[in-house]
């Protein structure tokens, strides 16, 4: 019989990534990091296409990044995103409080329906804007955001 060949479970066992992580660099490449210049910083006037709720939460979010002093390593267009669905986000929710009571039940689960998507799509791209931020540690932020309220 043949002995030879690929065999499950044979060879020298895999690392863990915890393992990984403790090596560090294993392969000695030499590592590069990126600088960020000025022109990497978020741009302060929000895009022309955002609705005029959309620009209010784009100044409200640049503000808050401003004031902790995280205003590079985040893409412009995630804090677009982010105040696009944000503000479509309240708007869905204000269509409902208005026309629940007095709509049919079929409009409002649609509408709530898309509320819905928006608050997660919201909630998505503010956890990329977050990671940023709080990878930074930063001393001046007091851990408040402006998706605290």
């Amino acid at each position: 019989m043949p002995s030879g060949g690929y065999r499950p479970g044979a060879g020298r066992p895999k690392k863990s990534p915890m393992q990984k992580l403790l090596d560090g660099n294993p392969g000695k490449r030499p590592l590069m990091f990126l600088e960020l210049g000025e022109s990497d910083e978020l741009p302060q006037t929000p895009a022309k296409w955002l609705s005029a709720n959309g620009k209010e939460v784009y100044r409200e979010v640049y503000e808050w990044l401003a004031k902790v002093g995280c205003l590079k390593g985040i893409l412009p267009y995630h804090l677009e995103e982010y105040a696009h669905c944000r503000s479509r986000w309240k708007e869905y929710e204000e269509i409902i409080m208005q026309t629940s009571i007095r709509s049919d039940k079929v409009d409002v689960v649609a509408v709530a329906t898309l509320a819905e998507k928006y608050m997660n799509l919201t909630n998505a791209v503010w956890q990329k804007i977050f990671a940023v931020v709080r990878d930074s540690k930063l001393k001046t932020w007091d851990m408040k955001t402006p998706n605290d309220t």
